[in-house]
């Protein structure tokens, strides 16, 4: 896998993880994830007017891909009242690429390489492991890991549309410009009729997670549609999970949660899975 691809995703994987903490860090967690999404407006109002519309091909995709985003907001937001960042964020994103690879051999042709199938296992396996952990260490409600499952079900989902999506439309920043427009309509209608109010405050008290979660998250999954187009779905879906080792190192340094013996363990599992990959 060629260096300049992984170093995309590996710094995406970075500012996925700031975002989350931002949410997770926020006493109204439908007001974090809000602020982060409509933070994605702005810039994508500009890279569309730059890179244009995305074909016509690629809208099948696109409308799919919306739905399967609002899902993901709507669980990931429930979720993260049940659970620490350390607990939620690693089931839920460990999950995805192997669902990945699962839909790649049952449903579709394959990209992946032996190799690559160990160095994902290596990542997800390392990641959905210290997650389970956590659950039962903290004695957290089994709500919490239900959620975080289907949570990964929704990201493996539009993580398989999108990579499909984007080598349609041929632009990666074009076409999710064009996902942003189309998920906001809807999460804002959800958030009008479960969380009010909270739209009102995204310009004061979010206006920071916006501006910083915002433009994070947009970069972040622009770059990982980008690697979409010079690699296996599967792949960079594995090596976006990386996210989790930031995570960590946030949680700790800005949350206060605990880095323990086994943290550090699951840290040089998810290393060797992605040192796997590279050589793959």
């Amino acid at each position: 896998m060629e260096l300049n691809v992984i170093l995309a995703v590996l710094g995406a994987a970075f500012m996925h993880a700031l975002w989350n903490m931002q949410v997770r860090g926020s006493a109204d967690k439908a007001l974090g994830l809000g602020a982060v999404m409509f933070g994605h407006v702005p810039i994508a109002i500009v890279v569309m007017i730059w890179a244009g519309l995305p074909p016509l091909s690629s809208w099948p995709y696109l409308l799919l891909s919306a739905f399967l985003h609002l899902g993901y907001q709507i669980f990931l937001i429930n979720a993260y009242r049940f659970g620490e960042l350390t607990q939620i964020y690693p089931i839920a994103r460990g999950v995805a690429p192997l669902l990945i690879v699962v839909a790649g051999f049952l449903f579709l042709d394959s990209e992946v390489t032996q190799i690559e199938i160990i160095g994902i296992l290596m990542v997800s396996g390392g990641i959905i492991l210290h997650g389970v952990f956590q659950f039962f260490r903290t004695k957290t409600p089994v709500t919490g890991l239900v959620l975080a499952l289907i949570t990964g079900c929704f990201i493996a989902g539009y993580s398989l549309v999108d990579g499909f999506g984007v080598r349609h439309a041929g632009s990666a920043f074009g076409y999710y410009g064009m996902l942003v427009m189309l998920n906001t309509i809807p999460f804002s209608l959800y958030l009008r009729v479960f969380h009010p109010g909270v739209i009102s405050q995204i310009s004061t008290t979010g206006r920071r997670i916006a501006i910083i979660g915002g433009n994070a998250s947009y970069l972040a999954y622009g770059l990982v549609l980008w690697a979409c187009l010079h690699a296996p779905i599967a792949v960079v879906s594995a090596l976006r999970e990386t996210s989790v080792l930031f995570a960590l190192l946030l949680g700790t340094l800005v949350l206060g949660e605990k880095f323990t013996l086994a943290k550090l363990a699951v840290t040089l599992v998810i290393l060797l899975g992605v040192i796997t990959l590279r050589l793959a």
